[in-house]
This record gives structure tokens, C-alpha cells and sequence, in this order.
């Protein structure tokens, strides 16, 4: 196996490293680049999470995303490697070799403790079809949230092992910042919440009491602890597991009514709770969003935002519902997801009028 060598991320030492192809240099020097921009521009936004590389070079198809520990975990770095799926003229071995050359470098490359580097790997499930994460024993650390509101940051719970997703979606970090500012006084809620990292700022931005509604106790439990490690708990926070589709019909029902709703379904469902019903974001976002306006108050907001590539939101069928829809997607991309912008789409949904 060739050897190539790597200086380490403030270009001191330098660190010998077997690779299946010497050609996983030209990753190292991209990685170095960015992450140097990134150490900067992240200090000075007062950021502890960010990504810094993001398929740039085509051969190395993959995400990494650095992690500063905050709190119990402080004074440790973690990075998240995670592999895309293959192009379809790429083997299944090329690709391995190729991630395994990431999974090499990057330690030196970013000053990240070998055994603080996970990796997200997509791999075949037995008999071809959809792809399956690896699993790992469960490694759960700490990182910050910047909160503009007060100047000070918001504890997070992460999970770097078992999951394809750590608890925090980093591209979501402006939008997680609005809902904030937004949240003043009103009564919220946060629709597939996933951790409740959403729940977490506007509960900061002052919001009068928050509901928190996820199929998953496992994400919900998360969520509880993430607004009690930064103080907020009590009769105003409620947390709902349910079926989404379902519950929103069900409160429709009763008198309660929001000021402020985020929603940030997943492309795709088909859970146990869920019957034999799918949920297809493309299909369904129309319907959802009706129905979630029957539980907003008249000034009310929805923030709705979806990850599917090439989404189109049904304004026709909305406007017929008499919703007005705003396209916020652009300003709501962080700095270290511009050179990806298709990341997510982002709308303001309102009553028209």
C-alpha cells in the first residue's frame, strides 16, 4: 500500500499514512483549506458545530462535520464522517477503499482523536434494496447551540453512533435561530421534532409554552433532556408521542391553537404507528399543511421545511385553502452549507389576507 504524508491541521508535524491511493492527497489539501476558512469563521460567529467538507471533490463522496464539546464532554473534538451513496458506475469495493482512505486521513487532517472519528457508512441490506447505517456501541457527547437572543448557547445532546443522524441537523442552524426571534410570547409547536432542538430556542425566545409532538420516545426522550439541561421544564412544555398525520386531526378538535408551528416532516415514512399508511412529503406536504392551519391562530406562522432534492410546493392547492406561501430557503442556508444550497427548502406559511 502506498504511504503519503499528512500534516497535521496547523501545519506542524507531519504524520506517515498507509492509503489504498496516494491520489487521497488532494482530498487532505481540500479538507485542510476549508477547515482553516471554517476555524475562523466559527470563532468569530461563536459556533461549536459546523461542516467542512461536503463531496467537494467528486472521487471522495462524503460529508465531515466537526463538533466542539461543550459542557460534560469539554475539551474534546469529534468529526462525523458521512459516506454518500455511490454512483452506480463506481464498484461497491472502490467505494470502500476510497472511504476507508478518508476514514485514514482525517484524524491528522482535522487534530481529531482517532477513536473521536464515526462513520456514517451506507451499506447494502442483505438481498440488494434500500441501503442500512452500520451500528456502533452508542458514544453520546455534548456540543452548543448559539443562542442570538441572549448571547449565550444552548447544551445539545448527541449520539455519534447507532443512527445515521447525530440529533442535530446542522444545516437547520439559521432556521433553528429564527423560530427564536419569532417565538416571543406565543404558543408553540414542533411537529416531528426530532430532539427538540427547535423546541430548545423557542422556548429561549421566550415562548409561552411549547408542544413537542414525535412518533419516536427515543427522539422524545432526547428532547425532554435537551430542554432540561438548559432549564427549561415544567407545566408549559408538553411532549406528545403520536403520529403526526394523525394527531394534528385529532387537535383540530379540541380548542388549542398556536401562534407558531414548525414543521420539518421527513421525505419519506412508513412506521409501525403509521398502519398501513406512507407519508411521501411531495404527495402529502398540501394536505399536512391544511390541516395544520386549522389548528393556527388567525395571525398565526407555520415555518415549514423539507430535505427533498427538487421539492415543489403545491401553492395552487394552498392557495385554494386560502394559505399564502413565502419562499424563505435562500436566507435561511448557513455559511458552511452555501456551496450546497439545495440542502433543504425552507417556506413562511400564513392565512392569506
Amino acid at each position: 500500500m502506498p504511504t503519503i504524508s499528512v500534516p497535521d491541521a496547523h501545519g506542524g508535524a507531519e504524520h506517515a499514512v498507509e492509503v489504498n491511493d496516494a491520489k487521497v492527497r488532494q482530498f487532505v489539501d481540500r479538507v485542510r483549506k476549508v477547515a482553516k476558512e471554517r476555524r475562523k469563521w466559527a470563532k468569530r460567529e461563536h459556533i461549536a458545530c459546523y461542516r467542512v467538507y461536503d463531496a467537494d471533490i467528486p472521487e471522495y463522496n462524503v460529508a465531515i462535520e466537526l463538533f466542539e464539546g461543550k459542557g460534560e464532554s469539554e475539551g474534546n473534538r469529534y468529526c462525523v464522517v458521512a459516506e454518500y451513496r455511490a454512483p452506480s458506475s463506481i464498484s461497491e469495493d472502490e467505494a470502500a477503499a476510497r472511504f476507508e482512505d478518508v476514514l485514514a486521513v482525517v484524524p491528522f487532517a482535522l487534530d481529531v482523536p482517532a477513536e473521536n472519528v464515526f462513520a456514517k457508512q451506507r451499506r447494502k441490506a442483505k438481498g440488494g434494496g434500500q441501503y442500512t447505517h452500520e451500528q456502533h456501541e452508542s458514544h453520546v457527547a455534548f456540543t452548543t447551540e448559539p443562542d442570538y437572543l441572549k448571547q449565550t448557547d444552548y447544551l445539545v445532546e448527541l449520539d455519534f453512533s447507532g443512527y445515521l443522524d447525530t440529533g442535530l441537523f446542522l444545516d437547520h442552524r439559521v432556521t433553528r435561530q429564527m423560530v427564536g426571534k419569532m417565538a416571543r410570547d406565543t404558543r408553540f409547536l414542533n411537529l416531528f421534532s426530532y430532539t427538540g432542538t427547535a423546541t430548545l430556542h423557542a422556548a429561549g425566545g421566550g415562548a409561552f409554552s411549547t408542544t413537542t409532538v414525535d412518533m419516536s420516545q427515543t427522539y422524545l426522550d432526547r428532547a425532554r433532556r435537551n430542554m432540561q439541561r438548559n432549564g427549561f421544564t415544567g407545566a408549559p412544555h408538553h411532549f406528545v408521542r403520536a403520529d403526526v398525520t394523525s394527531w394534528i386531526v385529532q387537535e383540530a378538535a379540541t380548542s388549542h391553537r398556536y401562534d407558531l408551528v414548525f414543521c420539518d416532516p421527513p421525505t419519506f415514512s412508513n412506521g409501525k404507528a403509521m398502519g398501513e399508511r406512507t407519508w411521501d412529503v411531495q404527495r402529502d406536504h398540501a394536505k399536512l399543511l391544511q390541516a395544520i392551519a386549522r389548528v393556527l391562530k388567525p395571525e398565526g406562522t407555520i415555518v415549514f421545511s423539507c430535505n427533498l432534492r427538487g421539492f415543489k410546493i403545491d401553492a395552487a392547492a394552498l392557495d385554494a385553502a386560502g394559505l399564502s406561501v413565502q419562499d424563505i430557503s435562500e436566507q435561511t442556508i448557513p455559511h458552511d452549507f452555501e456551496r450546497n444550497p439545495k440542502i433543504h427548502r425552507c417556506f413562511l406559511v400564513k392565512r392569506a389576507g
